[in-house]
């Protein structure tokens, strides 16, 4: 279940003289608040959605909503309201989650450079990914390496998503044929999409 919704914090108030109520009709001071209005998951804020401000009488402690002020209050309400600043903390969902997203992208390009030294450089232990079937995945084992041959040892199952073949990337799993190519046959199956990927 996803928690989501919308909350509000107090940004900025001020004092406000001079001003003549609604209410008792005195000219006194008002005190002008302004709170911020955020999206959330989770109770984390993700990103603002507006600033609302209310003013309250400080003789009778009447408050009004901008669209019921007066037109002098709601000239003061607007200066206090340019003051309210939305604080970083509003924002902080959104920023996680692009620095997620950046360091996502990073790790996918980096990942790719390492594949590409994998690749020219195999060492025992590597784990070899490739599409078994239409609809199947599956990985190999190097078990030896020489100057220009590699060795492995195929995984006995098979999983319907490549993203999930960490699942049956295991120890005992590998116990099907055994077989060898040429280090020329390798590389060529990574260029002819044979070979899917490489993790070490």
């Amino acid at each position: 279940m996803i928690f989501y919704g919308t909350k509000g914090a107090h940004l900025h108030s001020e004092k406000v003289s001079g001003v003549k109520c609604n209410h008792c009709e005195q000219q006194n001071t008002h005190t002008i608040s302004i709170f911020g209005k955020y999206f959330y998951i989770y109770w984390i804020p993700i990103f603002p959605i507006g600033k609302k401000g209310v003013s309250e009488c400080n003789h009778c402690k009447a408050t009004y909503e901008r669209k019921n002020m007066s037109e002098q209050l709601k000239l003061a309400h607007d200066n206090v309201k340019r003051n309210a600043k939305t604080p970083f903390t509003h924002w902080i969902g959104s920023l996680l989650m692009g620095a997620i997203i950046l360091f996502g992208i990073y790790s996918a390009q980096q990942h790719d450079k390492d594949v590409v030294t994998y690749i020219n450089s195999p060492e025992v232990n590597d784990i070899i990914e490739y599409k078994s079937s239409d609809k199947a995945y599956s990985t190999v084992k190097v078990t030896n390496v020489t100057a220009d041959s590699i060795f492995f040892v195929a995984n006995s199952m098979e999983i319907s998503r490549k993203s999930k073949l960490y699942k049956i990337n295991k120890e005992k799993n590998y116990n099907a044929e055994r077989f060898g190519m040429s280090l020329t046959d390798y590389k060529k199956a990574f260029d002819d999409k044979k070979f899917l990927d490489v993790d070490r």
